[in-house]
């Protein structure tokens, strides 16, 4: 490593703490992106289960209209008899 003047300390110094502020905001920022992720699974799992136990109880044409494309795969319905 080269002999850095005073100058030039003080630049990269503001220059690393400008970096580890970074770091810290991307760090916080996964953080939340993955609760929020788990969060969004949890309530998507209980919508899924919610949904299949009215489709069992009343059938599909009394529950609410399954988009995939906002819900993922329709659950398997297993009706008891």
């Amino acid at each position: 490593m080269t002999q850095l003047t005073q100058r030039q300390m003080h630049d990269l110094a503001g220059r690393l703490t400008r970096l580890r502020m970074a770091a810290a905001e991307q760090e916080k920022a996964s953080a939340a992106a993955l609760e929020a992720n788990r969060r969004w699974n949890d309530a998507r799992g209980r919508y899924a289960r919610e949904w299949a136990d009215i489709v069992r109880a009343y059938g599909e044409r009394n529950a609410p209209t399954w988009i995939e494309s906002l819900r993922g795969p329709k659950p398997s319905i297993e009706v008891t008899a």
